[in-house]
């Protein structure tokens, strides 16, 4: 039944589009007042002004960015002298600059690799 009803719709707006083409006149209306184009004024000329360039009152330069990200301080652990610490501390290190880059491009929070506590002073 919407369907049906779609194209009664549609029939009756063609019929309407063709009642309104065929009370339109045919001719143009110079034509219905005796004028042809020739008879018409020609416009006005007027004489081309040149864009004046304005100096600009502000200087523009390039945007700054809000934050800077740094990734990582390219500081290394302390070294205690045991292969397997040292190792662990360091593949700690690189695990936590790979997390650090994912925040980034994923727009997060920023992260430190120092193993130290926000707004605390770092231990040197």
């Amino acid at each position: 039944m919407k369907g049906f009803k779609g194209y009664i719709g549609f029939v009756g707006l063609a019929l309407c589009s063709a009642n309104v083409c065929a009370d339109l006149p045919q001719s143009s209306i110079l034509s219905r007042y005796g004028v042809t184009t020739d008879q018409l004024p020609n416009p006005v000329k007027t004489a081309e002004d040149k864009p004046v360039e304005e100096k600009s009152r502000f200087q523009i330069q390039p945007e700054q960015p809000f934050v800077t990200i740094r990734l990582g301080d390219g500081k290394q652990p302390p070294t205690t002298g045991n292969l397997s610490i040292d190792r662990m501390a360091q593949q700690d290190l690189q695990r936590c600059q790979r997390l650090q880059g994912e925040l980034v491009k994923r727009g997060g929070s920023y992260i430190k690799c120092d193993n130290s506590i926000p707004g605390m002073p770092t231990p040197e």
